[in-house]
C-alpha cells in the first residue's frame, strides 16, 4: 500500500469516527423535542372541534401557559362551559366551575381522562407529562414521515410514573427536532391512538403546530381536531399570576 492510499484510509477512519461521534443519542433527541414542547412561555386562543359520525362540536379556550410549569386554561365556548379554568402549578392542578361557584383540587388519575368529551386527555392540554423526564428512550431507526426525515423514537415510562400508556412511538424530524407523529399503546401493545402535527410556524427558537389532531384507533370516523388562532411569544407572566386568588378572575 503506498503513501497516498494510507493517508486516504486515515482519512476515512478519522471522518468516519468523527461522524459516530457526533450521533445523538434517544435521549438526546427527546431533549430536544421537549426544549420545544415544554420550554415555551405563551398566551394563545384556541378552537377544539370534536368530531364524530354524527356531530360536531366545538369548545373555544384562551391558554397562558409558562414552561412546564404553569399553565391557565380559560373555556371561553360553548355558552355552557364559558367561564371554566383550570389552574396547573407545578404537579397540582385544580378546576374552577362558576356554576357552583367552587374549585375543585384534581387528582393525579384525572390527567389521563378525556379533556370534555373530546379526543384529548386532560394531560394533553395541561402538559403534566414531560417526555424528557418520565420516560426512558430508544432509537429504532429513522422512516419519513409526510415526506420529513425522522428519528423514530421510542418512549417507555419509567417505573412508578403515573404514565397511563404501555408506550408511545414518536417520530422526530431530524432537521428540526419537532415530533410530527405520536402514537400511543395500551399496556398490552395495542395502538389506542395517533397524534398528528400539522401547519408548522416558526417563533423565535419555537416550532408550533397551528393544527393537531388526535385520532382514536378503533373508533371509525372519531377524531378531535385543535387549531391554534391567536399565539403570542413569551408575555410577561410571573409566576404569582397562576394562583389560587386568580383562578376567578381570569378573562
Amino acid at each position: 500500500m503506498n503513501l497516498k492510499s494510507l493517508f486516504f484510509l486515515f482519512f476515512c477512519t478519522v471522518v468516519l469516527s468523527q461522524a459516530s461521534g457526533q450521533e445523538l443519542s434517544a435521549t438526546a433527541i427527546v431533549e430536544k423535542v421537549s426544549r420545544n414542547r415544554e420550554g415555551q412561555i405563551f398566551y394563545s386562543e384556541i378552537k377544539m372541534t370534536i368530531i364524530r359520525p354524527t356531530w360536531e362540536r366545538e369548545i373555544g379556550a384562551k391558554m397562558w401557559v409558562k414552561t412546564q410549569d404553569f399553565s391557565f386554561v380559560l373555556l371561553t365556548s360553548p355558552v355552557r362551559e364559558r367561564g371554566q379554568v383550570f389552574l396547573k402549578r407545578k404537579n397540582h392542578l385544580w378546576n374552577w366551575q362558576p356554576s357552583i361557584e367552587r374549585t375543585i383540587k384534581m387528582s393525579a388519575s384525572v390527567t389521563g381522562q378525556s379533556w370534555l368529551g373530546s379526543d384529548f386527555t386532560t394531560d394533553d392540554i395541561i402538559r403534566r407529562t414531560s417526555f424528557l423526564n418520565d420516560f426512558t428512550h430508544t432509537i429504532l431507526g429513522q422512516e419519513t414521515c409526510d415526506g420529513t426525515e425522522c428519528y423514530k423514537i421510542q418512549l417507555t415510562p419509567k417505573p412508578n410514573s403515573v404514565i397511563i400508556w404501555g408506550k408511545i412511538i414518536s417520530w422526530v424530524s431530524t432537521k428540526e427536532f419537532i415530533d410530527l407523529k405520536n402514537e400511543y399503546y395500551d399496556e398490552d401493545g395495542k395502538l389506542v391512538q395517533t397524534y398528528r402535527g400539522y401547519d408548522f410556524k416558526h417563533y423565535a427558537s419555537y416550532y408550533i403546530p397551528m393544527r393537531t389532531e388526535i385520532i382514536p384507533a378503533r373508533k371509525n370516523n372519531h377524531k378531535t381536531v385543535l387549531t391554534v388562532q391567536v399565539y403570542e411569544l413569551n408575555p410577561p407572566l410571573k409566576d404569582g399570576f397562576f394562583s389560587l386568588q386568580n383562578i376567578k378572575n381570569i378573562h
